[in-house]
């Protein structure tokens, strides 16, 4: 089974936008891919639903929501990675690396991210790096590349 993880961005998106793609993604964890996290990953999609004032004056919730959505996340991913080799790659973004180390860590097959940062990548050791949309497109159709 393919072994993705989803960074900071995509499961942000999927908390904002329940009907959204993020979300479909996420909820397909588990019988089409196999869901690899971190604690970072974890710990930074916390942060950011909960300090980020663009988004919190954006979009009504509450944190308990939030804490909510992390405990779910925590259960649904089939590999919560708490130790990653560490990566220094992407010298615009360091915070990046970790996704990257997650990856490495989990042994996936894919990183899905919004992050232009991490998809100018395309790929790092051998994971391939791709938008949310391409990533349906691979479980949906099988596509490699």
């Amino acid at each position: 089974m393919l072994a993705a993880v989803l960074d900071t961005s995509v499961l942000a998106a999927a908390f904002l936008r329940p009907d959204g793609i993020n979300r479909g993604v996420l909820l397909r964890a588990g019988r089409d891919y196999r869901l690899v996290l971190s604690e970072a990953i974890l710990e930074e999609t916390e942060r950011v639903l909960m300090t980020y004032k663009r988004i919190r004056s954006r979009y009504p919730y509450a944190d308990d929501e939030v804490r909510a959505f992390i405990r779910a996340l925590r259960g649904v991913g089939q590999q919560v990675v708490t130790a990653w080799p560490e990566v220094r790659v992407i010298r615009e973004d360091p915070d990046d690396d970790m996704v990257l180390g997650a990856a490495l860590a989990g042994g996936a097959d894919v990183i899905v991210s919004k992050d232009h940062h991490l998809q100018a990548l395309g790929s790092y050791q051998g994971i391939r790096i791709m938008s949310t949309q391409e990533f349906v497109r691979v479980l949906e159709h099988g596509e490699s590349g």
